[in-house]
């Protein structure tokens, strides 16, 4: 009897842990973030914002460069396809295009004189193995 009880507990507690395993999640996307010029463009990563890529530009522009550290393969929405593969926002005017695999390059423009501030997201996904993941980047033009 007390081993059919034993044995009954074993049973128990193993469809418990079974029960309780799930499925790892993926890995957040982890960026190296360059801003150049610094007096221009101020860009941070912080992956416990819901936009984990902020960018701050003046009307003078610049370049951020943004490596992906454990994501190669990205993909980049949120703004328009232009005719050289790259992706350009008529409002925030900038470009964006992936340069090398798990690089994506940001060419800030020159706003016209006169610009107000100006705002938008961009999308870049990321895909490595069975895993795949995705990463907000957050822009913003200021006088």
């Amino acid at each position: 009897m007390i081993t059919k009880l034993k044995l009954m507990m074993m049973v128990c507690f193993a469809i418990i842990v079974f029960a309780s395993c799930s499925e790892d999640e993926p890995a957040k996307m982890l960026w190296e973030v360059t801003a150049t010029p610094a007096e221009s463009v101020k860009a941070a990563f912080d992956p416990s914002f819901y936009h984990q890529i902020q960018i701050t530009s003046d009307g003078e522009g610049g370049e951020v460069t943004l490596k992906c550290t454990n994501y190669k393969s990205l993909n980049l929405v949120g703004a328009t396809k232009n005719e050289n593969g790259e992706y350009f926002d008529a409002d925030c005017k900038f470009t964006a295009k992936i340069t090398d695999p798990g690089v994506v390059k940001i060419i800030l423009d020159k706003m016209p004189d006169g610009f107000k501030e100006a705002k938008t997201i961009l999308q870049i996904y990321g895909t490595e193995g069975k895993d795949s993941n995705t990463t907000t980047v957050d822009i913003t033009r200021k006088p």
